[in-house]
């Protein structure tokens, strides 16, 4: 299995996969621990119709994938209300299809965690992320 802690391809590829996602739906804040289990989060500008009083966000972790969520009144919980369900790392666009169809349509995808893999198996998942780390999406530039 490849380490993903420190500057390993799975870790790089990981983070250009959310970078690649964020930048395509213009999420204002995100973020992303690339440990095992890997997770990840996207603030969504939006507020859903149903819940106007909650901020509405993606959450990514590596078993389930994504899924659409409402955070608390405190803003110390979150509530899913959907999952996209397709692959554990669908093209981003599909997860823009995802979101746009949640504020569309009410609930995208399906309603139960897909259970896609275990996190830290040996499965092929790091080798996927790795295919990612070579294309540098919205890598900011170095600074001079």
């Amino acid at each position: 299995m490849i380490e993903r802690n420190g500057l390993g391809a799975a870790a790089r590829g990981l983070r250009q996969y959310f970078l690649a996602v964020a930048a395509e739906l213009d999420a204002p804040a995100w973020f992303c621990e690339v440990d095992v289990p890997a997770t990840a989060y996207l603030a969504l500008e939006r507020r859903l119709p149903r819940f106007p009083d909650h901020e509405t966000a993606l959450l990514w972790d590596e078993q389930d994938g994504w899924a659409a969520a409402v955070e608390s009144p405190t803003g110390e919980d979150v509530v899913i209300l959907a999952y996209l369900g397709e692959d554990i790392l669908p093209a981003p666009e599909a997860v823009v299809g995802f979101v746009n169809a949640l504020y569309d349509d009410g609930y995208p995808g399906q309603p139960d965690p897909p259970d896609f893999r275990r996190p830290g198996a040996p499965d092929g998942f790091d080798e996927r992320l790795s295919a990612y780390a070579g294309d540098p999406v919205c890598l900011p530039e170095a600074q001079a």
